[in-house]
């Protein structure tokens, strides 16, 4: 997995959920452009993606993120929080400039 430090890597203006979601659904996008994963038979399409889009209809910028994560079969039959068992996309470290303010 790529690894994180709590501490030293998320941008102290970080302090919401939403501001949280947007930073690591950009950063996974950053570092796993190409990775594509099978979602169904015949169907593959890109493990991460971030975009930033105007909407005419409400005349606002919106962040729309799309992640495609492998859950470990083992969820089935284990305690434990859902997250837990998310595997990794890439051991690809989070870019310098994704823990600055």
């Amino acid at each position: 997995m790529t690894a994180l430090n709590l501490a030293t890597q998320i941008p102290s203006q970080i302090n919401t959920l939403e501001k949280l979601h947007m930073w690591s659904a950009q950063a996974l996008f950053a570092i796993n452009t190409s990775l594509t994963v099978v979602e169904g038979v015949g169907y593959t399409e890109r493990a991460a993606q971030a975009g930033l889009f105007w909407v005419a209809a409400d005349s606002k910028t919106r962040g729309i993120f799309r992640v495609s994560l492998a859950i470990d079969s083992s969820y089935l039959s284990a305690t434990g929080k859902p997250w837990t068992f998310a595997q990794e996309l890439s051991t690809t470290a989070i870019p310098v400039n994704f823990s600055s303010n």
